[in-house]
């Protein structure tokens, strides 16, 4: 997944500049750009100076609780990479309870959990090397078997009122659902008013809501890969 504007890391954010009023946010070491819920109008307006400006950057389009310009976005080449289902938890709302035991990952043990990470899923964004440039930034937590981890989650600090779990990496249900509640938990005991998560498969669904996630709405993320 791709992260969200208010996610990305400060200090590898170049620049959020406007084109004709309309903002996007691109950062040149890992050449990405994005922009979040554009109507096709302002997207045809600036894709030439898009196209002439970062050309060989991949080029997000998000959009929440939309399609997107569907006609528009084929037309350019968008591939749709993501396809979830929003999902909130407040406080009050959590089912929590302590049946395995789930142990965060320090700097100690970050060696180990990112070569897991990158192994196991290695089109995601948040790489092991980029997690590990500011653990304080990010809750990770896991699951040994055998002294190994095994599962693990990944959640963002990074905004005031709000955790993201970005993914749960679990070998079955009971697992899963013991990652997203002690990680939620985790969440609030450090101040957030609420947990996101984007669910795009049903078992993370429905472990989320066992936990007492809420559907809120759904995500779709488009890329135009650069040249």
């Amino acid at each position: 997944m791709f992260p969200c504007a208010d996610c990305v890391k400060e200090e590898l954010v170049i620049a959020k500049v406007k084109i004709d009023g309309i903002e996007i946010l691109f950062e040149d070491a890992d050449h990405y750009l994005q922009i979040e819920d554009i109507s096709g109008a302002d997207l045809s307006m600036i894709w030439e100076q898009i196209i002439a400006t970062y050309g060989n950057y991949d080029k997000w389009l998000c959009f929440h609780n939309t399609d997107g310009p569907l006609d528009l976005l084929e037309e350019l080449g968008a591939v749709l990479e993501d396809d979830c289902i929003e999902m909130r938890l407040y406080a009050d709302k959590i089912n929590y309870s302590e049946a395995l035991r789930v142990e965060r990952v320090t700097d100690e043990t970050f060696g180990e959990f990112a070569a897991l990470h990158d192994s196991r899923i290695s089109d995601m964004y948040w790489t092991g090397e980029r997690l590990g440039r500011d653990l304080s930034k990010w809750g990770i937590f896991c699951l040994r078997t055998d002294g190994q981890i095994t599962d693990y989650t990944i959640m963002s600090m990074r905004h005031p009122a709000e955790a993201e779990i970005f993914c749960v990496e679990a070998s079955d249900s009971t697992r899963c659902r013991e990652l997203f509640a002690f990680a939620s938990k985790y969440a609030f005991d450090n101040g957030k008013n609420y947990v996101l998560y984007m669910a795009d498969d049903a078992m993370r669904h429905d472990a989320a809501l066992d936990v007492g996630f809420a559907v809120t709405g759904f995500y779709k993320g488009y890329v135009v890969r650069g040249a």
